[in-house]
């Protein structure tokens, strides 16, 4: 078996062999470096997480409005609404794989911008919808303007993070989805408890969350940095952007040189590709389920509809805790897939007790594994894909096409939940468990394999010398002196 591994080896890495570069990397100045880190904290991560948090609100507060009095208003069915939450993730599928490639041609703040300020507008129409038709169209919109965002934050992040530092902050802009359940539970439950307004409670709601969005995007376009090779922007000092480029090549060698179609072509042939696939598909099922079904499910307990709102926020808020503790495990540890496959058994677990236990009280208590155990494992999941495709354009290909095709895993959540399955929906929850439990054994799989192909490279080329930056070129993570996060 050694042997055969030893084979295997050579005959993936003779080619690069002679591109290893044994140029130490100038040592850092370990405390300037500790006040850019905190700088960034406070200045790019901020934006983004603000930017995740309008695109959560935007995309989920159909589940709030529908307890509010969309579905009387519009006539809207459990089918039509099925519809309407299904093409929000037929428009991600349809252009979810571009979005991380677009940073590399455009300027993050102009590409980001752009999406924020198309999704915020459509999404304040919403409250211009008569009929389930208009919003059927408004919502397939939301998801194409969405769908290049989510995989462009997490790539735009790799571009100022370390991958020790990275998994801490993909967490908290994506556990911004969390929070977004918190705040739309709580402007929801205000708006419907609310007498005498103008306009609907419903229509108030995608007034509130649309707007904001539609202005953010605009600051945006010009507060946002761009690429750290493509020039020093304002908030930085001269001193400061040396550093961000002695972090950015210290352990893998980027370029600022557009899309290498080497890497487009290297992440399609990466087995790996397929293989996270599977492993995030049993989370954005559930990512889907409770922002679109929380309200209705937890309003199947024994709660009025607007009382649904706001129950749902202590779900939300354990979930993102937990996620933040996890995360900031996970990169002292550089462990990716234990803490995934945790979170995949623990929904897995919710969702089967969901299924079969009558109790209402325990039923709650039950949502918060099915949600908890989802959330503290799909930023981990982004981080592993953006460490395990080193390359910006291969990361940028791998997160796309995990993103796009796992988010025709919604279509999917909009359909096996139907009001006739009320209240235990034993259809939705045994898929839903079924799936997350997919991810747990798909995580150990992924961990066996990339342990192995450390083993590997250390035994044909030694273990890597530490500060040696790696030249990712055409060959990326294929290059003989990476080493793999497990």
């Amino acid at each position: 078996m050694q042997n055969e591994a030893t084979a295997v080896s050579k005959t993936d890495f003779s080619h690069v062999e002679s591109k290893r570069d044994h140029t130490p990397a100038p040592l850092p100045d370990l405390e300037a470096e500790r006040r850019l880190v905190r700088k960034l904290d406070r200045t790019v991560l901020p934006w983004i997480m603000a930017l995740y948090l309008l695109s959560y609100l935007d995309r989920s507060n159909i589940g709030n409005a529908r307890n509010i009095g969309l579905a009387t208003d519009l006539g809207l069915s459990s089918s039509m609404y099925q519809l309407a939450s299904a093409a929000f993730y037929i428009g991600t599928v349809l252009f979810g794989t571009i979005g991380g490639l677009m940073l590399k041609v455009v300027k993050p703040s102009h590409w980001l911008g752009t999406c924020a300020i198309g999704w915020g507008a459509v999404s304040t129409l919403q409250a211009a919808c008569t009929n389930p038709s208009g919003l059927v169209v408004v919502r397939l919109f939301i998801g194409i303007f969405e769908a290049s965002f989510a995989p462009g934050c997490a790539l735009y992040l790799s571009f100022w993070y370390l991958k020790s530092e990275l998994s801490l902050r993909i967490a908290a802009y994506a556990g911004m989805s969390a929070v977004s359940g918190i705040i739309s539970g709580l402007i929801s439950y205000g708006f419907g408890s609310a007498k005498g307004m103008a306009i609907a409670p419903w229509q108030a709601l995608f007034i509130a969350e649309g707007l904001p969005t539609f202005v953010m995007g605009f600051i945006t376009l010009w507060v946002l940095p761009g690429r750290p090779e493509s020039g020093r922007h304002h908030w930085f000092t001269e001193e400061e952007h040396q550093i961000i480029l002695s972090r950015r090549n210290r352990f893998t060698r980027n370029e600022d040189s557009g899309i290498s179609m080497a890497q487009v072509k290297g992440a399609f042939r990466d087995y790996r590709l397929y293989l996270f696939v599977l492993i995030y598909s049993g989370l954005s099922l559930s990512l889907a389920v409770s922002s679109i079904f929380l309200p209705t499910i937890v309003g199947l307990l024994g709660y009025t509809s607007v009382q649904a709102n706001i129950m749902t926020v202590p779900v939300y808020a354990t979930a993102y805790c937990c996620l933040v503790i996890v995360a900031w495990l996970s990169d002292k540890t550089r462990m990716r897939g234990i803490p995934i496959m945790l979170g995949g058994t623990i929904s897995g677990l919710g969702y089967i007790l969901l299924g079969v236990v009558s109790d209402n009280r325990a039923r709650y208590a039950f949502c918060f594994l099915s949600v908890t155990g989802c959330y503290m494992a799909f930023p981990i999941v982004l981080t592993w894909i953006a460490s395990t495709f080193a390359g910006d354009t291969k990361a940028g290909v791998g997160i796309g096409i995990v993103i796009a095709v796992t988010h025709a895993i919604g279509v999917a959540a909009s359909n096996i939940y139907p009001t006739s399955d009320e209240p235990r929906y034993l259809m939705g929850n045994a898929v839903s468990s079924s799936l997350t439990f997919l991810t747990a054994i798909a995580a150990l799989v992924m961990s066996i394999c990339l342990y192995r192909e450390n083993r590997a490279r250390d035994r044909r080329f030694g273990r890597p010398e530490l500060g040696i930056p790696i030249d990712m070129g055409g060959d990326a993570d294929r290059s003989p002196d990476y080493r793999y996060d497990i």
